[in-house]
């Protein structure tokens, strides 16, 4: 079994890699910038029965607010990865005792657009960590997220569904805003 840090070390490096890599390609053409910031608006659904166990999410809900820094990978404008953050605000019904406490994701993800089109469809999948009150403190809640969504522009409007290693799964609908488009993988090559 890999040790948390060992995970950690391979998952910096390919942070760290593959922008490097993606730049050669992308340095042709002196209008293209591959990075560009998301804001998401999120809400968040337990799946499955919620008997609020040690290790299970101790809410039924919850809406918030996810930052998104995006890195498109390729001149064709298929590929991007992109580091999430954000807070949510977690609720519960009335006949549950828990308390809602702010729940803190942070993931990884990586995008496959089917077209370079204004209106695109895209799958992906994300690799990401959530706090929630555990009171095994030696196990990491890790969180693997596929999903799928479409976007415009500037607007993306996606769904995916949480599967915990600890925490059970969750089912997940947003709306996210791009502040610069996604660049287009039609722009003429520099020679």
């Amino acid at each position: 079994m890999v040790s948390h840090i060992r995970k950690f070390t391979l998952i910096f490096f390919l942070i760290n890699l593959l922008p490097y890599l993606s730049f050669s390609q992308n340095k042709q053409n002196k209008y293209y910038n591959p990075m560009r910031f998301s804001l998401s608006g999120l809400t968040k659904f337990v799946v499955g029965p919620n008997d609020h166990p040690i290790d299970k999410y101790l809410f039924d809900q919850g809406i918030g607010v996810l930052g998104e820094l995006i890195y498109t990978l390729d001149q064709k404008a298929k590929y991007e990865i992109s580091i999430e953050a954000g807070i949510m605000r977690t609720f519960s019904n009335p006949d549950n005792s828990s308390t809602g406490k702010p729940l803190i994701p942070l993931a990884i993800n990586a995008y496959y657009y089917f077209f370079d089109e204004t209106f695109s469809p895209f799958v992906g999948v994300g690799f990401g960590f959530e706090n929630f009150n555990s009171s095994n403190k030696n196990v990491m809640p890790y969180v693997l997220k596929p999903f799928i969504g479409i976007s415009n522009d500037n607007l993306k409007v996606f769904a995916r569904y949480g599967m915990g290693n600890t925490i059970g799964g969750s089912f997940e609908i947003g709306i996210g805003y791009s502040f610069k488009e996604r660049p287009c993988g039609c722009f003429p090559q520099s020679k």
